[in-house]
């Protein structure tokens, strides 16, 4: 039956014929049906399974009935909280694919741009403020937005809002919306400050996890190369193009190395822009589109602006610098094979590295190839840490077999022969005459 059977409107189940929807996914089919009915949400899903159809088709839903009821009465009603602009615009762009037979009013509410266009749309009729914690507060503070009647809050992506310190600012817009009825909680992990949040503004909610069995894309071919920190730029420049890669995605921790990256990158010819923090709306919007229309070769991000990144038919990721949670490795190399394709992922690991990629794929549970790239040394201390961890297993492998009194026996005699030493005169050792 598809999406039919949720007995939706049939200006819904008509948006999604013309965006080829034919059957549910296994998210959709848990949730949608107790969504229509009123109930909370706890839903622990990854970006790809489709979740934000899940929540958005029964607020669509939700607004027709309410409309039909009393359309004077219906007036921002639902509110979808996001942690970045990124993602805010992404959700802006689905619920208007959603709805696109719909009469329905949307607001997009971020910072890092003019606020007075924003102002000027919600002094109209809207239905639905997608919106970023910070922008809201202020609008908040300046009296041009109300709250009372907002009945369906979403978290979207709780876990990374929690990260990013947003707490205090979710609880006290939530006091701002004395009618609320339904809220809906979405998380890529489960820590312990999602449980907290969940248990604190959720009542008796529908609870589901999907957890993958794999839980990288297998349509994803992950390799790595070690090198130097001193060569790290030189060899991403000489990968993208001795590979003439096109269209090429690269991570890093800071935004002050995104753009020392976007500049190493220029001198060699390769047309490249950046997204992060620092960046304006504007800037971060046209480094996009052009990325999307191949007038770039190289977009460089940081994690965070990242969120709500969707590139279709993105074929190369490469981590410049691993990022400090598996989590957020596997939201980065999650960018590419994306609706079915193939993808390649490249990690360049300096020292700094090592540690982090052991606990990537310890968590993936595989292994990634570290592969030799002709023309570049691998730095030395890769080498030592490596063989630290081996001689250090090897250690405390003979430690637990020698044990017992002939341990502490053979300890003692050990300890007997080691010279003393006291102030300049090493004690114990034969006195050398001249």
């Amino acid at each position: 039956m598809g999406f039919e059977k949720f007995q939706l409107d049939r200006k819904i189940i008509q948006s999604l014929e013309q965006l080829d929807y034919k059957e549910p996914t296994p998210i959709q089919n848990e949730v949608i049906p107790d969504l229509l009915r009123g109930k909370d949400l706890l839903a622990i899903a990854k970006t790809g399974t489709g979740k934000t159809a899940a929540f958005v088709l029964p607020i669509l839903q939700k607004i027709l009935q309410q409309k039909e009821q009393n359309s004077d009465e219906v007036y921002l009603s639902k509110l979808i909280i996001a942690p970045t602009r990124e993602l805010v615009l992404q959700l802006e762009k689905s619920i208007l694919q959603y709805g696109a037979n719909l009469d329905i009013k949307i607001a997009s509410i971020y910072g890092g741009s003019n606020i007075n266009p924003q102002i000027k749309k919600l002094q109209k009729k809207v239905d639905i403020v997608i919106a970023t914690t910070g922008r809201l507060l202020d609008l908040l503070e300046q009296k041009k937005i109300s709250l009372a009647k907002v009945d369906t809050l979403v978290l979207d992506e709780a876990d990374s809002m929690l990260d990013m310190g947003f707490i205090n600012d979710v609880g006290t817009l939530i006091a701002q919306m004395p009618k609320r009825e339904q809220t809906i909680l979405c998380s890529a992990t489960l820590g312990s400050h999602v449980k907290k949040l969940a248990n604190e503004i959720l009542i008796s909610p529908k609870v589901i996890e999907l957890k993958a069995k794999d839980k990288v894309n297998e349509k994803i071919e992950q390799i790595a190369y070690p090198v130097t920190q001193e060569d790290k730029l030189s060899m991403l420049s000489f990968l993208i193009g001795s590979q003439n890669m096109q269209q090429v995605l690269v991570f890093c921790k800071t935004k002050a190395l995104a753009d020392e990256i976007v500049e190493h990158l220029k001198l060699d010819g390769l047309k490249s822009m950046a997204v992060h923090g620092d960046k304006t709306i504007g800037a971060r919007k046209k480094a996009i589109e052009q990325f999307k229309e191949h007038k770039i070769r190289v977009l460089v991000s940081t994690d965070v602006a990242s969120r709500g990144l969707d590139i279709e038919d993105l074929f190369f990721v490469i981590n410049y610098d691993l990022p400090f949670s598996p989590i957020d490795y596997i939201h980065r190399i999650g960018r590419t094979a994306r609706a079915g394709n193939e993808g390649l992922a490249i990690s360049l690991l300096d020292q700094f590295d090592m540690a982090a990629i052991g606990e990537i794929e310890e968590y993936i549970k595989q292994k990634i190839p570290k592969l030799k790239l002709d023309g570049f040394e691998t730095d030395p201390k890769i080498h030592m840490i490596a063989k630290k961890k081996i001689i250090k297993s090897q250690q405390n492998e003979k430690k637990s077999k020698v044990g017992g009194a002939f341990g502490k026996k053979k300890a003692k005699k050990e300890a007997k022969k080691a010279p003393k030493i006291k102030g300049k005169r090493i004690i114990g050792q034969k006195k050398h005459h001249g």
